[in-house]
């Protein structure tokens, strides 16, 4: 899994102006009513970017269908961000995190 944390400048809250900006984008959409999950229309069935926050910082983990799936969140989502908030951003971390163990179905009797 990928995760990607983006740092604000002092003062800045980039989860809230994430929020507010997609409302107006033509690519990206909300994938779920509390908006935490969002969606790229080009690739609707490519995955999902889950999005949170920690005191003003952004923390986004990347959960895509397939393996080029992740390339293409990773890439178009990093963009964005740059595109709309660089002069609000004083960092862009990348960490590459071990997948969560898969769930066992439970077994019928």
């Amino acid at each position: 899994m990928l995760v990607l944390q983006a740092v604000p400048q002092p003062g800045r809250d980039i989860f809230k102006l994430l929020r507010s900006r997609i409302r107006a984008a033509n690519t990206w959409d909300w994938s779920n009513k509390t908006r935490t999950r969002l969606k790229h229309k080009a690739r609707p069935k490519g995955g999902y970017i889950k999005i949170a926050n920690a005191d003003g910082v952004l923390v986004a983990q990347v959960h895509p269908t397939t393996p080029d799936d992740l390339f293409y969140l990773a890439e178009k989502f990093t963009g964005r961000l740059v595109a709309w908030f660089q002069p609000d951003l004083a960092a862009i971390n990348v960490q590459f995190m071990a997948d969560p163990p898969q769930r066992r179905s439970k077994k019928r009797r």
